[in-house]
């Protein structure tokens, strides 16, 4: 979810977590739709830096001043004794937040990452994996976010100082496992939209080749994939679609991408000369471990099959592809969603 208003995170976020617990239940009773569910709930924004806010809408954008009262009270999170009231037991909670994507270098955000990524004082965990992105934090400032339990980074190379020899920035993060281990920490995952625009090829099989092991594939795609050329809404905005490029009308600032899943993968293994293994792992097993969700958990009082893993007691949800990477099938829950085999 993009940065938004106060009014449309209290509307939506409830709207979320209803939409997850009504799966979860169909999930447990084996009534599962055949198509897309909600894998997790993604912020990204709205406490960024304001010139690194890419397509964002500025009139948002907003520091985490008060660190995690902050966090809550913009997202309109009922914990702790927060007098925000709702119709049902929709209201949403923390831990129906699964990634928060935030700038570290701002007034709050080191306080609001380590409340947000350890255990509350109640004893309850809230495990949301805080990411940095949209920043103008230097190389410092990273290590500190790390060591107050940042864990991923969001859009490697976009909207984020790059790499220079004296001021490597949040991209040297990947290069240094010996200073992290130092510190107790591990280096950060990092999400890489490869599309062939966001990045060039180049850039994504250094990210890649400096630590394999942490690259996680992601679209980016806004609503307008698959829809073709012309001109498609992004929250209160318009965004202009041509070929596999999209951007703010009037602009050349990039609005996410519309290129899909298969097509990144295909496009990641052309530019790092990685196997279809190491690749499919980027975009299956990778991003599972970035939320822990490799491993069977409890969340909202629900127990979550792993995902991103083929095995026993794992969510059947498959893909089949071609030795060329194309899909032919997929199933959602051990559920026949796509056969592309029938339709050829």
């Amino acid at each position: 979810m993009v940065s938004s208003s106060r009014d449309t995170y209290r509307r939506v976020l409830p709207l979320m977590r209803r939409a997850r617990k009504e799966q979860q239940l169909r999930l447990q009773q084996h009534n599962t739709n055949v198509g897309a569910n909600i894998l997790g709930m993604h912020l990204e924004g709205p406490f960024f830096d304001l010139e690194k806010r890419g397509a964002h809408d500025e009139r948002h954008i907003l520091a985490p001043s008060k660190g995690i009262d902050t966090v809550r009270e913009v997202y309109g999170l009922n914990d702790n004794g927060s007098d925000m009231t709702y119709e049902d037991d929709s209201s949403p909670m923390l831990e129906n937040i699964d990634i928060i994507t935030l700038a570290p270098e701002l007034d709050g955000a080191l306080d609001a990452i380590k409340s947000l990524t350890q255990t509350s004082a109640s004893g309850r965990g809230h495990n949301v994996t805080v990411s940095c992105g949209h920043t103008g934090a230097n190389y410092e400032e990273g290590l500190q976010a790390i060591s107050h339990g940042a864990t991923l980074l969001t859009h490697l190379f976009n909207a984020m100082n790059p790499f220079h020899h004296r001021k490597p920035g949040l991209v040297g993060l990947l290069s240094s496992k010996s200073k992290l281990a130092s510190m107790g920490c591990q280096r950060p995952y990092f999400s890489l939209i490869v599309d062939g625009i966001h990045v060039h090829e180049s850039a994504v099989s250094m990210a890649y080749n400096s630590h394999p092991s942490g690259c996680v594939l992601v679209t980016d795609a806004m609503s307008a994939m698959g829809l073709g050329d012309g001109t498609h809404a992004l929250g209160d905005m318009t965004v202009c679609i041509s070929g596999d490029r999209a951007t703010l009308t009037g602009t050349d600032t990039l609005a996410g991408s519309v290129v899909s899943m298969d097509k990144c993968v295909r496009r990641f293994q052309k530019f790092t000369g990685c196997s279809i293994g190491e690749g499919l792992l980027c975009a299956s097993l990778h991003p599972a471990n970035v939320l822990n969700r490799s491993v069977m958990r409890e969340r909202d009082g629900v127990i979550e099959p792993p995902i991103g893993v083929l095995e026993i007691h794992a969510k059947a949800d498959i893909v089949l592809l071609t030795e060329d990477l194309k899909v032919i099938g997929t199933w959602v829950n051990g559920r026949n969603a796509y056969d592309g085999l029938k339709l050829s």
